[in-house]
Parts: structure tokens; sequence; C-alpha cells
């Protein structure tokens, strides 16, 4: 996992780690040269908040910490990834301005999500999901989107899917849960109270939680088994619904994609079967 993206994405910083955050995010470069006395100088914090920030983001320590942005660096450059781009929609674009930038924000954001993907952690929901009897489905607004489009997918395949629009359903879903279910939430922010609810809710009944959201550190995170992380790059005045919205089914595609090929023959037969129309 990226390193840089993972510290812009850590959600809920004390103010001093902030301001060493947003100070590494906009000088990656020259933090390489720099002692951790010189970036607290330059934050007004302390030497002591850059080690606490390094160690918060697991990292063992600043030198280690250079080394890993010096590798990155080097890996965005060469596929024109910006940690600090964004793109906004302006009164005045074109019709072509506007195709450009969706164009480019959907595709940066894929390219990021791809850079923040942890293959061990893919593998180990995927067998998850594969032993699991019934996958449980929970979002809320554009979220819930996701989690329609994976049902979808999966209910293509043989899956039973539980995934219910209306929050006090997903409630009486996760309630209602057992050990042959697997949980799976989607939430950009990591906030959402009732998602936050929902996972508590399964993990005090063992059952295992998958959270994909863009905010590493955020309190669904914390509450969730594993968590699978999406580029939370900003568009469309400046929020990230658009882009985590296209990266969340991205990592959905990749679930569907790597299930799909633990068990070809049969997913290839019961996809044909259920194809609909021409």
């Amino acid at each position: 996992m990226s390193v840089l993206i993972k510290l812009r994405d850590f959600a809920n910083l004390p103010e001093a780690e902030q301001e060493v955050k947003n100070f590494i995010l906009k000088y990656p470069k020259r933090v390489l040269e720099m002692t951790t006395a010189e970036i607290a100088q330059e934050t007004y914090t302390s030497s002591a908040t850059v080690v606490r920030l390094c160690k918060r983001i697991g990292v063992g320590g600043f030198n280690k910490l250079k080394l890993l942005i010096a590798k990155e660096n080097e890996v965005f450059d060469n596929m024109n990834l910006e940690i600090l781009d964004t793109t906004t929609i302006n009164k005045n674009d074109t019709e072509h301005e506007i195709i450009d930038k969706i164009t480019n924000i959907d595709l940066k954001s894929i390219e990021e999500t791809r850079v923040l993907v942890d293959i061990h952690q893919l593998h180990e929901v995927v067998e998850l999901i594969r032993k699991a009897y019934i996958l449980d489905f929970f979002g809320v607004g554009s979220s819930h989107v996701v989690a329609l489009d994976a049902t979808y997918k999966f209910m293509r395949v043989g899956k039973n899917i539980a995934n219910y629009a209306l929050y006090d359903r997903q409630y009486v879903q996760a309630v209602n849960a057992d050990a042959d279910h697997l949980g799976i939430i989607f939430s950009y922010s990591g906030e959402t109270k009732e998602m936050v609810e929902i996972a508590k809710i399964l993990r005090q009944k063992g059952i295992k939680v998958v959270a994909v959201t863009c905010s590493i550190g955020s309190s669904l995170s914390k509450a969730s088994d594993y968590n699978l992380t999406v580029s939370s790059k900003e568009t469309i005045f400046r929020s990230g619904a658009m882009s985590s919205r296209i990266s969340s089914l991205y990592i959905v595609d990749l679930l569907y994609a790597l299930y799909c090929r633990a068990d070809y023959e049969r997913a290839a037969e019961m996809i044909n079967k259920t194809r609909i129309g021409g």
C-alpha cells in the first residue's frame, strides 16, 4: 500500500500531527532532505510529533518513512499521479473541458486505487466470500449504489445475498445475521454513524466484517476485520463522492473477478444461465 496515500487518507489525526501530515504531502520531495527537527520547525510542532505520526500510520520511524516516500515519488512520477491533485468543475467550463476532467479523474482514481490494493488482504476477503453462505451488503446514499452493483454481480454466480436500501432493514439484517454470513460495508467517509453501528453489531456476533472505504483510521476501519481502501481524490466542487464511487466499483470488480477465477467453469456456466437479453 502507498504510504503517501495512506497518510493522505488517514482520518481523525490530532491537530499537530495533521500539520505534519499536510507538510509532508505538500513537499514529499523536500522532506527527503530534512530531519524531524526541521519538519517540526516548519510546522510549529515537535520532533516527537513527527515520530508519533510515523508510528500511527504503521511506519517504524522517520527514516523508514523517507525511504518509502523516495520509492513512491518515482512511481507517482512514472504514473503521472499527483497526491494532492483535485479536479473541480467550474461554471465556465466547456463541454469538452468537463469531458476531459471527468475522464481524467475516473482514470486517476482507478490507478490510485490500484496502488492501494493489498493483494494479501484481497485474497483473504475472496476466500471469506467463497466460504460464506450469505453475503450481507450494507451502504447508504451513493454507497448503496455500489452495494447494489455487488449484489447483482454475486447473485449471477449463485451467491445468496441480503441487501436493503433503508437503514431500519439493514439494522434488522445485521441483528439477524449469524456465523454463516459475511458483512461487506461500503462507506466513502468511514464515519457514517449507521454503518459503524452495523459493523459493531456484526463483530459482536462473531461475524467477519469487510469495510470498503477511503478513510484509513476512520471509525468504520477500526470496527472492521478487513479494510479495502479506495481512492479519495476530490472532484466536482471539491467533493470526493464521484471518484470514490468509481474506485469502489473497481474494488467490487476485483472481488468478483477473483471469486469467479477460483471456480472458473462453474462461474462461467452460472453467468451464461443468468444472462438476460443480447
